[in-house]
């Protein structure tokens, strides 16, 4: 009851007790027709001003109000704002606001337990976010009530996640148990388009809107947490292995690679090499052809030459006796 409510009741209250003390006066008084005409006059004010709320009603922001008169549930919600109404008629204000279900009116999260798909007790605890179609409040009404979390949301809310559990095995419902994995998302768009189905199966359709199904927590026992956990240490071991293993493959063959590279450029040298002095050859074999020999000189420059070439000869000068030359002071 409202503010207004209170003041209206409390005047006409008054209004009756004041037209009641003239009545009394009229009674017990010789001046009967004044006192009998203010009586009339205040209990006839207090009786409408009492009645004026059965009038008119107020209807909340984010709320639509049914109107059952005799009854009789009208199809028409009222939104909200002051409106006029059947003294007779009653006004049941539901909300129309984003909501959280309550399980079983005790918990805003949902606690399902069952076995996975490998046998594995799991227990799954879910958070779901809702509300209702405004045009359809009369008909949830008319159909269970105002107790519709209970009536008709427990059913499918349980059912799914049951049957989401039984499906997958226990290590991907361990990896939907951190927070922000892929299997996490997946399985809440799972439970959210399974429930948003199994309830329009069993309910008024389309008249209560699912927006959101998170995953709180989900459980194991303790023995099969740990076992779980050394799992998928292990397999993120093995993963780093054969990653190590890999990389040691490519620098080998990196290794490799550069190995060939650098013998096929000593390679085409060498051929150079080879072709330069078979090439210088030809030349002294031609000229010596020509001049009837090769000069001493000339075999002395080349031998010296080719010396200094190669990078692994040291030239040392030796007499005519074939003993290295030593320079006196």
């Amino acid at each position: 009851m409202g503010l207004l409510e209170l003041l209206l009741g409390a005047i006409g209250f008054i209004a009756i007790l004041y037209g009641c003390v003239n009545l009394w006066f009229f009674v017990t008084t010789d001046d009967n027709k004044k006192y009998l005409k203010q009586g009339l006059m205040f209990l006839a004010i207090g009786v409408v001003i009492c009645f004026v709320p059965s009038f008119y009603t107020v209807v909340d922001a984010g709320n639509v109000a049914v109107q059952k008169t005799f009854g009789i549930v009208d199809e028409n919600v009222l939104d909200p704002g002051l409106h006029v109404k059947n003294p007779f008629t009653e006004i049941i204000p539901m909300s129309i606001r984003t909501l959280k279900y309550t399980d079983y009116d005790k918990d805003d999260k949902a606690t399902i337990t069952a076995l996975s798909h490998d046998g594995l007790q799991t227990t799954m605890g879910i958070a779901v976010n809702y509300h209702l179609v405004p045009s359809k409040v009369p008909e949830i009404y008319k159909q269970v009530g105002t107790d519709y979390e209970n009536v008709v949301m427990v059913n499918p809310i349980h059912s799914v996640p049951r049957d989401l559990i039984s499906k997958y095995d226990t290590k991907t419902l361990y990896s939907a148990s951190q927070e922000g994995s892929t299997d996490r998302a997946k399985l809440e768009q799972e439970l959210y388009e399974g429930i948003t189905a199994r309830l329009n199966e069993v309910g008024e359709r389309d008249s209560i809107i699912i927006e959101q199904v998170s995953i709180r927590d989900i459980d194991f026992p303790e023995v099969y947490k740990t076992s779980i956990s050394e799992k998928m240490k292990m397999d993120t071991e093995i993963q780093q292995k054969q990653l190590e293993v890999k990389k040691q493959e490519m620098e080998a063959q990196r290794v490799t690679a550069e190995a060939e590279g650098t013998a096929n450029k000593m390679r085409v040298e060498a051929q150079g090499q080879a072709d330069a002095a078979r090439i210088v050859a030809q030349g002294v074999l031609d000229a010596s052809n020509k001049i009837g020999g090769v000069p001493d000189q000339y075999i002395q420059w080349y031998y010296i030459q080719t010396m200094k070439d190669n990078p692994r000869a040291i030239y040392i000068p030796v007499g005519p006796d074939g003993l290295p030359l030593v320079k006196t002071v």
